[in-house]
């Protein structure tokens, strides 16, 4: 998997995202409570070793829409987002893989932060249509070229 595949599937093992929706999209949520969505906002090289071995850095937006008609519910799924960030900052080691131009390149998520968890916007100024969320993810990761 690559870090894209690798980060969705780690936020979809997290238990409070499975018991709310059954898949996590890509680049968009439905809109509809209850819905998630992966988006990539970039890769940056941040370093090299001498072995040709990278330290890369990938960015992504979650969106996460959530009815949040009261103060219940809006804590509720703030919650949820504290939960999200702390759990995954646990979940180094994954393993990925990488094709570039036809080479295999393998490697596994090093770290894992969260930044920016926050109301995103409330559709119409309406709350009982759903009001989405966002947190920043930003996985740490090494590649290296398999011979």
């Amino acid at each position: 998997m690559n870090i894209i595949e690798r980060v969705k599937d780690i936020l979809q093992a997290f238990p409070k995202i499975a018991e709310l929706v059954n898949e996590i999209h890509v680049d968009l949520t439905s809109g509809e409570p209850v819905s998630c969505g992966l988006s990539s906002i970039g890769d940056v090289k941040l370093a090299e070793d001498v072995t040709g071995a990278e330290k890369r850095q990938h960015t992504f937006l979650f969106h996460a829409v959530y009815s949040g008609i009261n103060d219940y519910e809006r804590i509720t799924n703030s919650g949820i987002l504290l939960e999200l960030a702390i759990w995954l900052e646990r979940q180094a080691g994954a393993p990925i893989e990488q094709y570039v131009a036809g080479e295999r390149y393998v490697g596994e998520i090093t770290e894992i932060t969260t930044a920016n968890g926050m109301l995103y916007s409330v559709p119409q100024e309406n709350t009982t249509d759903g009001i989405e969320y966002q947190l920043q993810i930003m996985a740490v990761y090494t590649l290296r070229e398999e011979f």
